[in-house]
């Protein structure tokens, strides 16, 4: 996992450093901000300049929505989008390096081959490790679990046994096992009886074959097996008594894997027994086997680094698609405003020229109107018309001396909407035919907007109420539930 996190990062200081060295060949100073800024700049420019993305669409959106500043916006825009991918891949790959480092450091096991135990009083440790065995035939990883006690003051072992629990407990003892003259499963040795105020300790005369959990080791037994005496010892507080069952270990049929996982298990209890007294346990380094069978250790350990990881990837290009959706909401916002204000600019347009005006005085002097609220209103400046905006770049455009019917065009396909490019029909219409039908032709197209005007805000306010419906349900099963649940507990008492 280390080298994938640390080629990332390498990856981005090399695209940094080749980013620096391409802004000092333009000797000038192009990003102002981060590095993510910086790299984002030079991604950009390679990919805009080798065409193979296709920026077409997203050029059309935001020439709709920021008139006049087209080629500023559309950098903003995809420099924007990139600094953002690279940053959260980034912080991922930061975030996952760290926890994979700290997951390597924290652990019990010291020096590969000592496990540091509790001290007196503050319990177990639950030791997961995985040995690596080496003997003469192969090489192979094993996993382990086993339980490293507390330290424990020395103390002599006083056994004694229960007699009223002592007659119970054969049939407990067998578990799965048919009869004590045939074993060949683990045994249930349990640290207490129910309904008896005893904890119950257990001792083996024989370790290799019975440890005191319960478990039957029986791959070195004799066809005839081997009797093993458990000693049961009860204890409350003072009281002390022993008893002794005999049982009958059979052997099984275990493959050479088996063997010795059974042979290091063992090893690990001895080295637990034989270190109860120590600060730490050291852990067998080789069992016996054919050829000799070397051990390394290793611990078990989780490590959610690269989950994080992947989790960064998915954000970033999750980022990068949701700011193409965001950017589509903002079209279909700016063209439904379009929508509400066509029926007020043909008002405007009809007033002006029913009072004698020519067509391009009555678009200067509408569009002039707006400019004039947007300098003298701060609210009007942070909310724009596009419409209006519109009606200033045509503005610009006449001045600039394009002529007067271009000028009209270009206007009804900036808008990009059916109504207004009908607008620019009549206006470029009026032009060329000079008819004097075009008040009348304004004064119907004014009545026609202002009745899909109301079709309009009719079908928001449906919209709205639609949107308003589960926060309203919710509300309603919040109340329901309010006046329910008293009723029922009144009903009850």
């Amino acid at each position: 996992m280390i080298i994938i996190y640390g080629s990332v990062l390498i990856a981005y200081f090399l695209l940094y450093g080749i980013a620096l060295k391409h802004r000092k060949s333009e000797k000038r100073a192009v990003v102002q901000g981060n590095p993510f800024d910086c790299i984002a700049l030079f991604l950009y420019k390679k990919m805009r300049d080798s065409h193979r993305f296709s920026f077409r669409k997203v050029k059309d959106y935001l020439a709709m929505l920021y008139p006049g500043s087209l080629n500023s916006r559309v950098d903003e825009f995809y420099m924007k989008k990139i600094s953002l991918v690279l940053l959260l891949v980034f912080a991922g790959d930061v975030f996952a390096l760290f926890l994979y480092l700290s997951s390597l450091s924290e652990g019990i096991l010291a020096d590969g081959k000592y496990i540091q135990r509790n001290t007196y009083g503050l319990g177990s440790i639950e030791a997961d490790l995985q040995a690596q065995i080496t003997d003469s035939e192969m090489e192979y990883k094993q996993d382990f679990n086993f339980t490293v006690s507390e330290r424990e003051y020395e103390k002599d072992i006083v056994i004694q046994l229960a007699k009223e629990v002592s007659s119970s407990l054969p049939g407990i003892i067998l578990g799965d096992n048919i009869s004590p003259e045939e074993v060949r499963g683990k045994l249930n040795l349990p640290g207490e009886v129910e309904d008896y105020p005893f904890r119950i300790e257990w001792d083996s005369d024989n370790y290799g074959l019975i440890y005191t959990d319960g478990t039957v080791n029986c791959e070195e037994v004799g066809e005839d097996g081997e009797i093993v005496n458990l000693t049961a010892v009860l204890i409350y507080g003072s009281y002390r008594e022993e008893h002794v069952f005999a049982f009958r270990v059979c052997p099984p049929i275990y493959s050479k894997e088996e063997l010795l996982q059974r042979q290091i298990t063992e090893a690990l209890g001895q080295q637990e027994n034989i270190s109860r007294n120590s600060e730490n346990m050291k852990l067998p380094e080789s069992v016996e086997g054919e050829g000799g069978v070397k051990i390394q250790w290793q611990e078990n350990k989780e490590d959610y680094s690269f989950y994080l990881f992947i989790l960064a990837w998915i954000g970033a290009v999750s980022i990068y698609v949701l700011l193409d959706n965001d950017l589509d909401k903002r079209v279909d916002q700016r063209n439904k405003q379009l929508l509400l204000d066509y029926s007020g600019v043909v008002s405007k347009l009809t007033l002006y020229m029913g009072a004698g005006m020519t067509i391009r005085n009555a678009f200067y002097r509408t569009a002039q109107n707006y400019k004039k609220r947007k300098e003298q209103d701060i609210q009007e400046k942070n909310n724009m018309r596009y419409v209006y905006e519109e009606m200033l770049i045509t503005c610009y455009e006449l001045d600039s001396g394009i002529p007067e019917a271009t000028a009209y065009e270009k206007f009804g396909k900036r808008c990009g909407l059916s109504k207004y490019m009908k607008l620019s029909n009549l206006l470029i219409q009026n032009l060329k035919k000079g008819s004097n039908c075009i008040l009348t032709a304004l004064q119907q197209e004014t009545i026609s907007a202002f009745e899909e005007r109301k079709n309009v805000a009719k079908k928001l306010g449906e919209e709205a109420g639609t949107k308003l419906l589960f926060p309203m349900m919710l509300m309603l099963g919040i109340i329901m539930i309010l006046i329910i649940i008293p009723a029922y507990f009144s009903f009850s008492i």
